[in-house]
């Protein structure tokens, strides 16, 4: 049996290992607002640099970390299997506020500026405040990178704080 990506939008399908659908199925898997040359896809996807999550492609920070931050786009969709940062489709910021606030999903940002204004809004949104910590690293290879946590304050009166588990990346 042969793997097959389907379009989403389209409900078409694409056979992998077709070279007539090999280029349009790079252009569906991968989300394009990370820029990438359908050659380095086709590379990535074979070395096991791209995985999918939640329905969707997510590429190796590692790999994109330039396109990010040479895009216009601010705000990816992040997440980490197995001790690796992965970078998905970009969205936009009430996603990204949603995503931390409302669910604990990490969130890649283009740069240092925005990560610490996304992780205070979200701090400073909890009933009883929150505070924000970092940046910080916590290993020195290049699959980490700074990030920021954000903690809600539980009550008024005491000082008990949770701590989101998800991070705010950047660059």
């Amino acid at each position: 049996m042969q793997p097959k990506l389907i379009d989403e939008k389209t409900n078409e399908e694409y056979n992998i290992g077709d070279s007539d659908t090999v280029t349009a199925q790079f252009a569906i898997a991968i989300p394009i607002a990370l820029g990438l040359a359908e050659a380095l896809i086709a590379s990535l996807l074979l070395i096991g640099k791209v995985i999918e999550l939640f329905g969707e492609k997510y590429v190796e920070a590692s790999e994109v970390i330039e396109n990010v931050k040479n895009n216009k786009y601010e705000y990816y969709k992040a997440a980490i299997k197995n001790g690796i940062l992965y970078i998905g489709p970009a969205i936009d910021y009430p996603t990204a506020f949603s995503r931390v606030y409302n669910f604990n999903l990490d969130v890649f940002c283009k740069n240092r500026d925005l990560a610490r204004k996304l992780a205070q809004n979200v701090a400073d949104s909890f009933p009883f405040g929150g505070f924000i910590r970092g940046p910080e690293k916590e290993g020195q290879s290049s699959i980490y990178f700074y990030h920021y946590h954000v903690y809600e304050i539980l009550s008024p009166s005491s000082n008990s704080s949770y701590k989101l588990p998800c991070h705010i990346f950047f660059p």
